[in-house]
């Protein structure tokens, strides 16, 4: 169902009197002298990068409630402070929450009177430079057609969510948990799981949708296929896929997904291995080429950002068997339109869903089923 403000002249307009988040950032930080994120785990580890290249200021503190982190710098020499010496320095510093859960600290700060408290989106910091780079015709048309092929209310809702987060004058932190909902990758309204899955999961990383695929079929599936290019995630996925009964099943790779053989770089993180840039080299292949005609009933991507090309190195097999799919769309925002529009290219009689499964930017999921 289209609005005035779905239909490609209405994104065109919202694309054009859109908020610019990045400045909106840069603003926030230049208001006070010190920058605090709270929270010293992925989020924070994920986002530093990005932070020093897109906002070009430093992170002063990180702050967390554990006691064992106090005193301790992380993320590369960030020094952690507590909640009480947080609260000494509140009105001279502008804080991001970088909590999955944020809801309570986000609310708590605000209750004591913290004058700047906010949330932090990695991925719409370079959106900001990406729309201000790109024609606004080209971006709403394929807005409108990807929008055009979600299969159902909650997926038009989910897509409106994030479009509102980034094009909104204003954000209101409450617009992603609206539409978040649990059992990434396997939403029971979408997914329905056989007793002869074969799976492949390309970006397996410690194999924790391994060990969910295992658990919720009882262990009865015909085989599953891992892919990890990060050498240390790839030796925790081969030990913990070493303790499973149904390990023999179990077939794991040293590899990358993309869209030819080739040696490429990828970054290492605690959470993500994004290929393609970054300092640690690895061997990439496509999936129809390693494959070749073994049946696949379901593929899961998420690879920081390669889906497309990881999807182009597929077309065989997905035009051939019809596995279902759920790719990831949230490392960019041209993912949002490009992967759904690539997959209806690939096979018109898929019907595409989206599904949104954290409270802040990340694990939006692209969901296609027959």
């Amino acid at each position: 169902m289209n609005t005035p403000a779905t239909t490609e002249a209405g994104l065109l307009e919202r694309l054009a009197k859109r908020r610019n988040y990045r400045e909106e950032v840069r603003r926030l930080v230049a208001e006070r002298p010190l920058v605090v994120f709270y929270g010293c785990g992925a989020i924070l580890n994920s986002i530093v990068e990005t932070w020093n290249e897109q906002v070009a200021r430093k992170i002063d503190f990180c702050c967390d409630s554990d006691p064992a982190k106090w005193g301790r710098s992380f993320a590369g020499g960030i020094p952690c402070i507590s909640p009480d010496e947080l609260r000494t320095m509140k009105d001279r510093c502008t804080v991001f929450v970088t909590i999955g859960q944020f809801r309570p600290v986000f609310d708590a700060l605000r209750l004591a009177g913290f004058p700047s408290v906010n949330l932090i989106y990695k991925y719409d910091l370079v959106t900001s430079e990406f729309l201000a780079t790109h024609d606004d015709r080209e971006i709403a048309a394929k807005l409108a057609a990807a929008r055009n092929l979600m299969a159902d209310p909650r997926s038009l809702q989910v897509f409106d969510a994030i479009l509102n987060r980034i094009l909104s004058e204003r954000h209101d932190p409450a617009i992603m948990p609206a539409v978040c909902e649990p059992d990434q990758y396997f939403p029971a309204d979408i997914i329905k799981l056989t007793d002869h899955e074969s799976f492949v999961d390309i970006g397996a990383f410690n194999g924790d949708t391994v060990q969910d695929l295992v658990a919720r079929t009882g262990g009865k599936f015909d085989r599953i296929t891992c892919f990890e290019v990060d050498r240390n995630n790839y030796l925790a996925l081969q030990e913990n896929v070493r303790k499973l009964s149904c390990a023999s099943r179990i077939h794991i790779h040293n590899l990358g997904i993309w869209d030819s053989e080739c040696d490429i770089t990828y970054s290492i993180g605690q959470s993500q291995s994004t290929v393609g840039q970054g300092e640690a080299m690895g061997h990439v292949v496509p999936l129809d080429s390693i494959l070749g005609d073994e049946p696949v009933s379901f593929i899961k991507m998420d690879i920081e950002g390669a889906e497309p090309q990881a999807l182009s190195g597929a077309t065989r097999i997905i035009r051939a068997q019809k596995p279902r799919l759920a790719v990831c769309v949230y490392h960019h925002i041209r993912h949002l339109w490009d992967i759904p529009l690539a997959i209806h290219e690939l096979a018109p009689d898929y019907k595409i869903y989206l599904r949104h499964h954290t409270n802040l930017e990340y694990e939006t999921v692209c969901y296609a089923v027959r």
